[in-house]
């Protein structure tokens, strides 16, 4: 009898343990990128539009605009992309007396590999 209760004793203590709220994992998505010229020479003050959009049931995500941030002197730009539960897509603004080289546009990836998020670089190149 003692030796079921030990047991008993021994599995509910277990149960408990395992019932422990575990710390939450921070799996905010970072974005860096740079905007270049077509010499690749870093083009400052460009911005960065970060869309945010949710996919809905059978149709495609409706992107709205965020958050705009703009380049440094180098042409770089990071921004830490949340993870609450929406789609996002990074856009470059085009400044006066350039055209885009490319997409404009291009998704976030928020992909997880060995429980952590993956760095997305996104570039972009603009011709003058």
């Amino acid at each position: 009898m003692k030796k079921k209760i030990f047991i008993l004793i021994l599995l509910l203590s277990f149960s408990f343990i395992s019932c422990e709220k575990k710390e939450e994992q921070n799996l905010d998505i970072n974005v860096v990128g740079r905007v270049t010229n077509q010499n690749d020479v870093g083009i400052e003050n460009v911005t960065i539009f970060i869309q945010r959009g949710k996919t809905g049931n059978y149709s495609a995500t409706v992107f709205e605009q965020y958050q705009t941030i703009t380049t440094n002197s180098y042409g770089i730009y990071n921004y830490l992309v949340k993870n609450d539960g929406y789609n996002y897509k990074v856009c470059c603004g085009i400044p006066s007396g350039y055209s885009m080289d490319g997409e404009n546009c291009t998704n976030v990836n928020n992909s997880i590999i060995n429980s952590n998020t993956i760095l997305n670089t996104i570039n972009f190149k603009l011709t003058e």
